[in-house]
């Protein structure tokens, strides 16, 4: 657990640096964590579609031009909601994000270069927008229910499911080590902090911060 010494945006003084995680450290790394959002696309088409057609009582598909426009418009919008709900977690934090487009992941981001959460603290930022945005989906769904939109909803649901790969990838690795953790957040990975006294922190490479 945090100690009481402990400050907002501030890890304990005992505190030693146990890992540097980068999304492109090892080969095949970012192919990885990119297609991991081909199976998270069809776990929640299955969950979106059905919720659209039980609870959404979406009528027969039929996509006229206005829709794809709409349908292409909601995307980035999606995805900018995506990382808002990342960055809007960090400042409740106290950290200043930064939002930017890693090229070469092709994907858009929201971090904090820097800064210390704790662990509980960066699992809420992590799975945040997963979990806010496919609620709100979900309520739209019923609130639509019988309209065509309702099929766009779903559609942009799925999307924001997709987005979360690197999300739910990083989850999996600051799962890793105890709720005392600090995570703190950099443009490209995480490094992770424990106690000094904590057997993990006396793996090779660790340094004290």
């Amino acid at each position: 657990m945090v100690t009481s010494s402990s400050q907002p945006g501030k890890p304990p003084a005992n505190y030693t640096e146990v890992l540097y995680w980068r999304i492109t450290d090892q080969a095949g790394r970012l192919l990885k964590i990119q297609l991991l959002a081909l199976p998270l696309a069809v776990v929640s088409s299955l969950a979106f579609v059905s919720a659209a057609r039980q609870f959404g009582k979406a009528p027969k598909l039929a996509w006229r031009a206005g829709e794809s426009v709409v349908f292409i418009v909601g995307l980035f919008v999606v995805l900018a909601l995506h990382e808002w709900v990342h960055g809007l977690l960090m400042q409740t934090y106290g950290a200043k994000p930064r939002y930017g487009f890693f090229v070469r992941g092709g994907m858009f981001y929201a971090k904090a270069p820097g800064y210390p959460f704790t662990r509980q603290q960066y699992l809420v930022v992590l799975l945040g927008p997963l979990v806010s945005l496919s609620l709100l989906a979900c309520l739209l769904i019923g609130l639509l229910a019988g309209s065509p939109t309702v099929w766009l909803v779903a559609l942009w649901a799925i999307l924001n499911a997709s987005a979360a790969n690197a999300d739910l990838w990083i989850t999996a690795v600051v799962l890793k080590y105890p709720a005392e953790a600090y995570v703190v957040d950099e443009r490209d990975g995480l490094r992770i902090l424990l106690p000094s006294g904590n057997p993990q922190a006396q793996a090779p490479g660790g340094r004290s911060v």
